[in-house]
């Protein structure tokens, strides 16, 4: 126990003069005691205050003998102390058996001990612990230093904190120069039967080409607007957005303006769009000059400019291609680091993973991207993330809810932006895309291309149990519902079923949701695993 801090009461004469501290030079033995007995039943033995204990004087006496005396000398006041001092020694015993595996006993006890009062010895394996002698106690806070293995609250976040930095890199040391290599010669037929695709899913994407090629227009470009469908009107108009579209699953599936048997529909389409660009590097028509449409279509449009040019090195693509890149630089917010409809505007996750994807594709063709571009990209997401960065909404705004369309499309900017293959919000995003309501399924309200477009590249990227979940369900569910039959053959009726409402084919059409179909049905080999 502490020194009391009460002051020194005055001498009394009836009482006898305590002894002095242990160790004091020439201390006198305390005298006799004075003043009037106490007789009868009320006579107590004297207690009797010493400097040492008796052990020192009594060396020939038992131990039993020894606590026989004092029980005798002290009465019940001694007892207790006796229980106090033997009830204290219990309580830190059990608390060192307890925290035996703690590296420093100053977390045991928290502010009670003093970590300098503290001797520690330690060794290899459970258990051999030898010696933790405690020389002082104080009542005093002191602060808690050492290793703690038992972490509280606060010690998690900071874990996860240090974790996801780990488990993170600059956004500029992030390899994607090879992630192309997968669509050339007999690299592609290897990746579709080692990463899950099928003779199925391959008979599904050529039938898909095959009835985009016939959608195409003399000069080159595509409509969002079938013509000769019955009864799907769309309300989306960009014929910048629909000849993106058609050309990504044409480059996807390996085919170029060089070669193959569609490299007059890839030439015409590619001249297409480098007629439409304006001087400021902007692909999307004039028409669509401030709709929704416009922002998608150019980083759609900037997308094929680069994979065409990273495959081909055509140098009359590199102009073209750099000039649409600049102009997705020039349009981000120079704050928030989004995109949105029209330049500089605040920004949402929609529009921003397509210019997202588009400079990661410049990476890929192996073009310069500044660095301050992708750390405001960065910054962006942590302006869209909730749970630590394991789910995503729409907008900045906190009324928007996280859906798992956005979740997948922040994971897989995450992805691109350094994010490693164990970082701890990452393993709990992609844990949340294959829960069995987020799983793909071809039915009225669950229907959602845009979001499988995106999912199954995060997971693709992961591969792993994860992946074969979501693979074997929805390469099933896209191929099953092709048609196959008639003038519609290799395309997906846009509204039957109905889709989710953030799915957006029944605005998009026909052309939309086969184009999205056949680019998930080549995620085996559109672009390599970014984790290998």
């Amino acid at each position: 126990m502490p020194p009391s801090d009460s002051p020194t009461p005055p001498p009394n004469p009836d009482r006898p003069t305590p002894p002095r501290p242990a160790g004091t030079p020439n201390a006198p033995r305390p005298a006799a005691r004075t003043g009037i007995p106490l007789t009868g039943k009320a006579a107590r033995p004297a207690i009797r205050i010493q400097a040492e204990p008796r052990f020192k004087d009594d060396l020939d006496t038992t131990f039993l003998d020894h606590v026989q005396q004092e029980v005798k000398q002290g009465g019940i006041g001694w007892l207790v102390s006796l229980g106090v001092h033997l009830l204290l020694l219990a309580i830190f015993a059990i608390m060192v058996v307890v925290h035996d595996k703690q590296d420093d006993l100053s977390a045991m006890v928290g502010s009670w001990i003093n970590p300098n009062d503290i001797t520690r010895m330690k060794s290899e394996g459970k258990k051999k612990r030898e010696a933790v002698q405690i020389e002082a106690v104080k009542l005093s806070p002191t602060p808690t230093v050492g290793a703690v293995n038992k972490r509280t609250p606060k010690d998690d976040s900071v874990d996860k904190v240090a974790a996801a930095e780990a488990a993170s890199i600059k956004p500029g040391d992030v390899a994607v120069g090879e992630v192309l290599k997968g669509r050339e010669g007999d690299a592609r037929d290897e990746l579709l039967e080692k990463f899950g695709g099928t003779p199925q899913t391959e008979t599904a994407v050529k039938l898909g080409l095959g009835w985009l090629k016939q959608q195409q227009k003399d000069d080159g470009h595509w409509e969002m607007q079938v013509e000769g469908v019955k009864d799907e009107k769309v309300s989306v108009k960009t014929d910048t957005g629909a000849t993106a579209l058609a050309l990504l699953a044409f480059l996807g599936a390996g085919h170029t303006p060089q070669d193959g048997p569609y490299k007059a529909t890839m030439r015409k389409g590619l001249d297409w769009l480098v007629k439409m660009q304006k001087a400021n590097g902007d692909l999307h028509d004039s028409e669509e000059e401030g709709r929704q449409t416009s922002f998608y279509a150019h980083g759609q449009a900037t997308i094929v400019l680069c994979e065409a040019y990273a495959i081909t090195r055509d140098p009359k693509l590199l102009g073209p291609t750099q000039k649409a890149l600049d102009y997705i630089y020039k349009s981000q917010h120079p704050d928030r680091g989004g995109w949105k409809y029209r330049p500089n505007s605040d920004g949402d996750l929609s529009v921003f993973g397509w210019q997202l994807m588009a400079i990661q594709s410049a990476r890929m063709a192996k073009l310069e991207v500044p660095t301050e571009v992708l750390d405001r990209a960065a910054g962006f997401l942590d302006l869209v993330q909730e749970q630590n960065g394991s789910r995503y909404r729409y907008e900045p705004e906190p009324n928007r809810q996280n859906s798992p369309a956005m979740t997948a499309e922040g994971l897989l900017c995450r992805q691109y932006l350094g994010w490693q293959k164990n970082h701890p919000a990452l393993l709990d995003g992609v844990s949340y895309l294959v829960q069995p309501d987020n799983l793909p399924s071809w039915t009225a309200g669950k229907r959602n291309v845009y979001y499988w477009y995106y999912a199954t590249q995060v997971l693709h990227n992961m591969q792993g149990p994860a992946w074969d979940t979501w693979n074997n369900k929805l390469r099933d569910e896209i191929v099953r519902n092709q048609n196959k039959t008639g003038k519609l053959s290799g395309s997906w009726h846009p509204t039957q079923p109905k889709g989710d409402p953030f799915e957006n084919a029944d605005k998009s059409g026909r052309l939309y949701i086969t184009a999205m179909c056949i680019l998930t049905l080549e995620v085996y080999y559109r672009h390599m695993p970014l984790y290998r």
